[in-house]
């Protein structure tokens, strides 16, 4: 049994069109500790095409069922029941404290809008090139090389971004990589992160590829400039989302502990 196949067992058999449930709640249903990301990052709530890279939206959306709001400081998450027909009206959303979140408010930002995260993420990858200062930004501060591969080969040289453009429009440097276009496209899907040591992790997916090579690797390049680094907290963001997506799909039989 997969991690979150208990939570699907348990949205199938509810009654109604709308519950809230705490994240203790939540805990009790999956009989083991959400992760980190779920507690920190809003996008662990997104809805994302089933399918994706989120395996725990897949299992609320196979319920029939869609996340409409969430609060991450008060700890709860509302979902509502929706049919192939018809998707919910989104619920109001929320601040940190419960108040209606002013527009913009990146608390909640995974109301049903007609596309989904995954299909604006695949609109971000096929848009990168169109980020032309961005791009020549960090083509300067790396030196015209692949943080993670070591390539300079300039034209396959893309702008990544950290925290995705499609969730926050934020062409600071500090929210960027230069990756090769391979490898942006596995960072961007979560198959591919860099941990709090700035060291590469690579999903166990892709054990047997060309990519497992660089499974441990520390960066080859980075910025002279401090101002210029990677952000921390926005690393974190992310490998706490990659953490989540290889937790949830190591099953119940139990395999080698996930990179961290």
């Amino acid at each position: 049994m997969a991690k979150y196949d208990p939570l699907e067992a348990y949205l199938r058999g509810l009654s109604g069109d709308v519950v809230r449930l705490t994240f203790d709640e939540i805990n009790g249903i999956l009989q083991s500790k959400l992760p980190r990301s779920a507690y920190e990052h809003p996008p662990f709530w997104s809805n994302t095409e089933v399918g994706s890279s989120h395996v725990w939206a897949d299992a609320w959306q196979r319920a029939g069922w869609r996340t409409v709001r969430y609060n991450l400081e008060q700890q709860f998450v509302d979902f509502r029941r929706f049919s192939d027909e018809s998707s919910p009206t989104p619920a109001p959303r929320t601040g940190p404290q419960g108040e209606s979140a002013p527009s913009g408010s990146g608390e909640s930002r995974n109301e049903d809008s007609g596309d989904t995260s995954e299909e604006r993420q695949l609109a971000t990858i096929w848009s990168r090139r169109g980020q032309r200062k961005f791009r020549e930004r960090l083509l300067r501060a790396y030196g015209c090389v692949c943080a993670v591969s070591g390539s300079t080969v300039e034209a396959l040289l893309e702008a990544a971004h950290i925290v995705p453009h499609a969730l926050e429009t934020n062409y600071a440097i500090t929210n960027g990589l230069l990756l090769r276009a391979d490898i942006h496209t596995l960072f961007d899907l979560h198959l591919i992160t860099i941990d709090s040591d700035g060291r590469v992790c690579v999903a166990r997916s892709l054990e047997w590829t060309e990519y497992a090579q660089f499974r441990g690797r520390r960066l080859v390049a980075y910025p002279l400039d401090k101002e210029e680094c990677p952000s921390a907290d926005q690393l974190k963001r992310h490998h706490n989302l990659f953490v989540a997506r290889e937790e949830a799909l190591v099953d119940q039989s139990g395999e080698a502990p996930v990179e961290r």
